[in-house]
């Protein structure tokens, strides 16, 4: 059944949702070396902020600094390295599983007690043969972490990548699926430093960006700048790492020294950014008048790659520089922000000192692209507008703003409350004649 929607989402909701590394295993590595990393810290304002990076292994699936996110990558029971081999020697009941990030440690292996994971057997040297040291127990949990009733943490190891030998650890967590139990992977250890910021103390943590063993790639590694001594419960947002941040109303040029690696460390500059600033007007218009406002945006640098970072507030000052408005979410209503829509690959735009850049958004356009499902994966398919009947036709429905930005997911605020239900796009298909032929809700994804 089609919803009546005020005129901004009802063009929106037409078009949603059609749419080399070698281990070695280290005794201890929570506390990294103090050797002196370059110059630059020195060389830094004595305002500045210096984190001096330690590395730190999660061993518990609550801890509030876990990943939150998780890699599967699927297993074989035919898998014939010689790790898994050792393994099946002395565990009659197991599973294997895979993780093609780790190249020279793909294979891992799950055993089994009547029926339930028992230990974890990740060859953490990358020898093919198995110790002690390589089996890991269940960690117990005062909770099931995301559903998964089954964790295992590895130990320390040195991940060998680029000639480098950097800490590192993972997890494993399984989730029971009728007979079957499914398998995941998460990195479990990050790197945290303490310094004084705007005057406050403040904790740095890196995050990092999957199994790469890298903890300072801009835009792909995450970070989460908390108060230094507060005790972390519940769940803690983290933000890109990017060259260029926003703190407590103040922008810092974030600049890395050192390496995260054995017998070096990491130091995070941040230093205040004194570029002069200009601002961006914003604007989002509908079919007709309505209430708008931007409510979160990731910005990167349009020519800087660097620059990743998310505000709030858009019309808020920026450094001047050329930037590009890549993702965000405008709240809007005719009476009321109860709606919530999201779009990506938003416009370029440029800061000039003491000026205001104006940009307008919305005013949306709707385009279908319909081509046979033979061909939906063939670049040079044809689109026609009308097929024979029987044709099984796939359909790639696009919205756009006026300033090229793409709209995607619809969701409106529960009645009574501060959370949101996405609206299911719905399609109609009609013949020559304007009689219906096809009509469903469409599932996002």
């Amino acid at each position: 059944m089609m919803r009546h929607l005020p005129a901004f989402p009802v063009a929106a909701v037409l078009a949603m949702g059609l749419g080399p590394a070698l281990f070695a295993p280290v005794q201890e590595l929570r506390i990294c070396s103090s050797a002196r990393a370059t110059d630059l810290a020195a060389q830094s304002p004595p305002e500045a902020a210096v984190f001096e990076m330690i590395y730190c292994g999660l061993d518990r699936p609550d801890d509030p600094l876990i990943y939150r996110s998780f890699w599967g990558f699927g297993g074989s029971s035919d898998a014939k390295d010689p790790f898994v081999q050792a393994v099946r020697k002395q565990a009659q009941e197991c599973t294997v599983v895979y993780n093609r990030a780790l190249p020279k440690a793909q294979w891992s292996v799950v055993e089994l007690k009547d029926g339930e994971p028992s230990a974890f057997y990740f060859d953490v040297n990358a020898d093919g043969e198995l110790s002690e040291a390589e089996k890991s127990l269940p960690v117990a949990s005062s909770r099931s972490i995301f559903g998964f009733p089954y964790v295992f943490i590895t130990s320390d190891f040195l991940l060998r990548t680029e000639q480098r030998e950097i800490p590192f650890r993972v997890m494993l967590v399984g989730q029971r699926s009728g007979p079957q139990i499914h398998y995941m992977w998460s990195p479990a250890g990050v790197l945290e430093g303490q310094a004084t910021l705007a005057g406050e103390p403040r904790r740095l943590v890196l995050y990092a960006n999957g199994f790469s063993g890298s903890f300072t790639d801009f835009g792909s590694c995450s970070f989460m700048l908390l108060p230094a001594g507060h005790e972390l419960e519940g769940y803690l947002p983290r933000s890109p790492l990017s060259s260029l941040i926003r703190h407590q109303e103040t922008f810092y040029r974030v600049k890395l020294s050192g390496a995260h690696e054995k017998d070096k460390t990491l130091r995070v500059i941040f230093e205040k950014d004194t570029t002069p600033t200009g601002q961006l007007a914003p604007e989002v218009r509908g079919t007709e008048p309505l209430q708008a406002r931007i409510a979160s945006a990731t910005i990167n640098g349009a020519t800087d790659n660097t620059i990743h970072f998310v505000v709030s507030d858009l019309k808020a000052p920026l450094p001047e520089g050329r930037y590009r408005l890549s993702y965000g979410t405008v709240h809007y209503g005719v009476q009321n922000e109860d709606w919530r829509i999201t779009f990506s690959e938003g416009p370029a735009f440029e800061i000039h000192a003491d000026k205001v850049q104006p940009m307008e958004l919305g005013g949306l356009t709707l385009s279908v692209n319909a081509v046979e499902e033979k061909d939906r994966y063939n670049q040079d398919a044809q689109e026609r507008s009308a097929y024979a009947k029987g044709t099984t036709v796939y359909l790639t429905p696009q919205i756009k703003g006026k300033a090229g930005e793409v709209y995607t997911r619809v969701s409106q605020k529960n009645a009574g409350g501060n959370n949101f239900t996405d609206v299911k796009p719905h399609v109609t298909i009609v013949d020559p004649d304007g009689k219906t032929v096809a009509s469903a809700d469409l599932e996002y994804g």
